[in-house]
């Protein structure tokens, strides 16, 4: 899955926050809103080598639960930063997982571990989004 937001800046700066400190723009917890209330779950985060070329930047990041690892997934993902304009810039969140519980686990998540990963997806690119924007200024 992956969702992606713009920011209005450009690529350069950018991607210099993105590689900077990612553990200053990635939450410590991720979720998603259920009818209008955050429902978070702490994480622990591993952030690969990030990398950079004139059109692109990437962060390799995995976030797993730090607690009742059983019943949740592992998330494997990137964030990635391309240009759209000189002025603007394309920050895209993706992720997988596979499922946790087996059978259960494949069958809860036709039913509704996908659709709330989608969601966790968007609102991670939203928090980054906004985090970023913070620390560029």
């Amino acid at each position: 899955m992956e969702h992606a937001v713009h920011l209005q800046h450009p690529l350069e700066i950018v991607s210099a926050a993105l590689l900077e400190a990612p553990a200053k723009w990635f939450p410590n917890a991720v979720g998603v809103h259920i009818a209008g209330i955050p429902v978070r779950k702490k994480v622990a985060i591993d952030f690969g080598d990030g990398a950079k070329t004139s059109t692109w930047a990437v962060v390799p990041v995995t976030w797993k639960p730090t607690f009742a690892q059983h019943l949740f997934p592992a998330m494997t993902g990137r964030v990635a930063v391309s240009p759209v304009s000189k002025v603007e810039t394309r920050l895209a969140v993706t992720g997988m997982y596979d499922p946790p519980l087996g059978k259960l686990g494949e069958q809860l998540n036709e039913k509704l571990m996908y659709k709330v990963a989608e969601r966790t997806v968007r609102e991670l690119a939203a928090s980054i989004a906004e985090k970023l924007n913070r620390a560029i200024g």
